[in-house]
C-alpha cells in the first residue's frame, strides 16, 4: 500500500523527498488558484487531492488518490466561475445575489453523476465511483486511467490517422454514446480535449458537465470548443439534441482524419468554406464522406440525427462504395423548425432498381454528395511542407460508374454469436458486434459459475437470424453468491476493508465497530462476527471489530473509527 504521506501531487505515485517529481515532472511548489483546493487536501477522510487536470464555468477536476482502495482516481468539484469563492476552511461561499443559479446548478451537477453512475458498466466512459457532498459543494470520483487527450495523441503520431486506423477507435465511442443518449444525457463537447487515448488503445469519454456548461448566454461561462462545438450551442438556432454530439463526434473524427478541425460553426453560417485535401478523400470510401457530410450540417434540422444513424452510415464496408441514399426534400415540411419533422421527410430510396448508371447521373450523385450536402470544397496539396492555396475539385472519374441500388427489396439476415462468458465490455469493444447489434444489460445476477461481469444469458438466444440493429439483452454475473470471508484479524481498518472488498463484499455491508481489549494489539481488528473461512452471502453484513486500547508502546491507530466514521467514505449507495 502506497504512503500518502510520499504521494507526488502531478501522477499520485510514491517519491522521495520534496521538490520536482522524477517521474511526471511535478513541481509542489507552484503557485496555486485560490480558488481551488490546495493539493493534499483529504476529501470526506478519504480522497487526497491532487493537481488540477481540467477547469470551466462548471467547475474543476482534479487528481486524486483513494486511500481505501489505494489507486489514483478522477474527482469533479462543483466550482461555478463567478458564483462562488473559497473559504479558510475550504468551504465555499455563494455570492450575494448568486444563490439560486448556484443551487440549480449543484441539484443538476448531483442528478448528472447519478445518471453516469448508473452508466458505469459502459466501456467508453471512465466508471463513476462515488458521489459526496462536502465544503458545501458536491463531487463526483470517477477512476482514472493512464492516458493521454486524443489531441495529444495525434500531435504525437503525424497529426492524422487514416480512416482503418480510425474507425476501431471510433466505432466503440459510438455504441457508448447511443447508450448515454438513450439514458436521456448530451454530452455536449466531444472533442480532441475530452476523448482519451488509454494505454489499452482505446478511447474513452471524459468532461461531462450539464448543459448550462456547454451553452451559450447562460447562468455559467460556457466551455464550448471552436471547431467541434454546433451552432445550437451558441444560442442562435436549434435546440441541442443527440444531434449535438452527432457533429462534436463528427468533427473529432474529421479532424483526426483530416489534421486540422472544421470552422468554428459560427464562422461558417455566413461562409461555408469546408476543405479536405484530395489525397485524404480519395482514400476514403464514399460512405464515410456521405456520412461525415450529413453530419457535419451546420443546421440542426438538415443534420444526422441520432448515434445511430451515425454509425449506420460508417459501418458500410469501406471496401466498397456506399449505395447512396439521397435526402428527398420534396417531402420535407419546409415550414417546420422541428428537427423530428425534417428528419420524417428523409426518403430511403425509390423501390427501383437503376444498374448500369451514365457516368454523369452518377459523377451528380456523388457531387451532390460532397458538395450539395456539407459544401465541401477539396484541394489538392502542391507539396508536403507548402501551405495550399489552389483550391480545384475532386476527382470523381474513379467512381463514375458506380451502381447506384435504392431498393430495400432484400434483407440482410445475421446470425447471433453467443456471448456467454464474455465481459460486457469486451463485447462493447468488439466493433464486429457494435456494428451489427444494440446491446444493453437488463438484469444482474449471483452466478457461482461466472465470474464478476462476464454475461450469463441472451436474448435473442445465439444462433437465432435477426436483423441489423437488433437488441440483444445481456444478463450478466454479480460473481458467486456464496463468498469466503477473507481473514483480516491483525490487519488495520483500511487494509481489513480492502481484503474483504477484494472478496465481493459490499463496502456499505462492512460494519467497523470499536471494541477496547487491552490484551490484544492495538488500532487493529480483534474479531470478526463471522468465522474466516466460511461462507455467507455477498449482500450479507460483515461485522468486523477494531481494538481502541491505547498501548503504551503504541498509539492509537489513525486507522480507527467508529462505524459512524466509515459510513463517511462511502456515501449513499448512488
Amino acid at each position: 500500500m502506497k504512503n500518502p504521506k510520499n504521494l507526488c501531487m502531478g501522477c499520485m505515485n510514491e517519491k522521495s523527498g520534496d521538490g520536482v517529481c522524477p517521474i511526471c515532472g511535478y513541481n509542489q511548489a507552484e503557485q496555486i488558484n485560490p480558488l481551488l483546493l490546495t493539493p493534499g487536501t483529504i476529501l470526506c477522510d478519504r480522497y487526497i487531492i491532487g493537481k488540477v487536470i481540467d477547469s470551466n464555468g462548471e467547475g474543476t477536476t482534479y487528481l486524486g488518490f483513494d486511500q481505501i482502495s489505494d489507486t489514483a482516481v478522477r474527482v469533479r468539484e462543483y466550482l461555478p466561475v463567478g458564483l462562488c469563492e473559497r473559504g479558510k476552511d475550504n468551504s465555499l461561499e455563494i455570492i450575494e445575489g448568486s444563490e439560486y443559479s448556484f443551487n440549480e446548478g449543484i441539484s443538476k451537477f448531483l442528478e448528472l453523476s447519478k445518471q453516469l453512475f448508473r452508466l458505469k458498466d459502459l466501456p467508453a466512459l471512465l466508471p463513476v465511483v462515488d458521489i459526496r457532498e462536502e465544503f458545501r459543494t458536491a463531487y463526483c470520483i470517477t477512476k482514472s486511467i493512464a492516458g493521454i487527450s486524443l489531441r495529444e495523441f495525434l500531435l504525437r503520431n503525424g497529426g492524422t490517422l487514416k480512416w482503418e486506423q480510425a474507425r476501431p477507435l471510433f466505432v466503440p465511442i459510438i455504441s457508448s454514446l447511443k447508450a448515454v443518449h438513450d439514458a436521456g444525457l448530451v454530452h455536449r463537447g466531444i472533442s480532441t480535449d475530452t476523448l482519451i487515448v488509454g494505454k489499452d488503445g482505446k478511447l474513452r469519454i471524459t468532461g461531462f458537465c450539464i448543459a448550462e456548461a456547454r451553452t451559450a448566454r447562460s447562468f455559467m461561462t460556457a466551455q464550448l470548443f471552436p471547431g467541434f462545438a454546433a451552432i445550437e450551442q451558441y444560442g442562435a438556432v436549434g435546440k441541442e439534441g443527440t444531434w449535438t454530439d452527432v457533429y462534436g463526434l463528427a468533427a473529432t473524427l474529421y479532424r483526426t482524419m483530416v489534421g486540422n478541425p472544421p470552422p468554428e460553426a459560427t464562422d461558417r453560417v455566413n461562409n461555408d468554406s469546408m476543405s479536405i485535401p484530395t489525397k485524404i478523400a480519395e482514400a476514403l470510401p464514399i460512405n464515410v464522406l456521405e456520412t461525415m457530410a450529413n453530419a457535419l450540417q451546420i443546421l440542426p434540422e438538415d443534420r444526422t440525427l441520432t448515434m445511430e444513424e451515425l454509425r449506420e452510415g460508417l459501418s458500410t464496408s469501406s471496401s466498397s462504395p456506399k449505395k447512396t441514399e439521397q435526402r428527398d426534400k420534396s417531402k420535407t415540411d419546409k415550414n417546420s423548425t422541428s428537427v423530428g419533422a425534417k428528419n420524417k421527410g428523409k426518403k430511403k430510396g425509390s423501390g427501383t432498381k437503376k444498374y448500369a448508371l451514365l457516368a454523369a447521373l452518377a459523377t451528380a450523385a456523388v457531387l451532390l454528395v460532397i458538395f450539395g450536402l456539407l459544401y465541401f470544397t477539396v484541394f489538392k496539396d502542391k507539396d508536403e511542407t507548402t501551405e495550399v492555396s489552389s483550391l480545384e475539385p475532386f476527382p470523381v472519374s474513379s467512381v463514375a460508374s458506380v451502381i447506384i441500388d435504392n431498393s430495400d427489396s432484400t434483407v440482410k439476415y445475421f446470425t447471433i454469436n453467443s456471448f456467454s462468458g464474455k465481459t460486457y465490455a469486451d463485447i462493447m469493444n468488439n466493433i464486429d458486434y457494435t456494428e451489427i447489434y444494440d446491446f444493453e444489460i437488463a438484469a444482474k445476477q449471483y452466478n457461482d459459475n461466472y465470474a464478476a461481469g462476464e454475461v450469463i444469458s441472451q436474448s435473442p438466444a445465439a444462433g437465432e437470424s435477426v436483423i441489423k440493429g437488433t437488441k440483444i439483452s445481456l444478463t450478466v454475473s454479480l460473481g458467486s453468491y456464496e463468498i469466503k470471508v477473507p481473514n483480516v484479524i491483525g490487519k488495520t481498518e483500511d487494509k481489513a476493508i480492502i481484503e474483504l472488498m477484494k472478496a465481493g463484499f459490499n463496502y456499505n455491508n462492512i460494519d467497523i465497530i470499536q471494541k477496547y481489549d487491552d490484551t490484544k494489539t492495538p488500532g487493529v481488528v480483534i474479531d470478526v462476527q463471522t468465522v474466516p473461512g466460511e461462507k455467507i452471502i455477498a449482500d450479507s453484513p460483515v461485522t468486523v471489530y477494531i481494538n481502541i486500547y491505547e498501548g503504551e508502546t503504541s498509539s492509537s491507530s489513525s486507522s480507527s473509527s467508529s462505524s459512524s466514521s466509515k459510513s463517511s467514505f462511502w456515501g449513499n449507495n448512488y
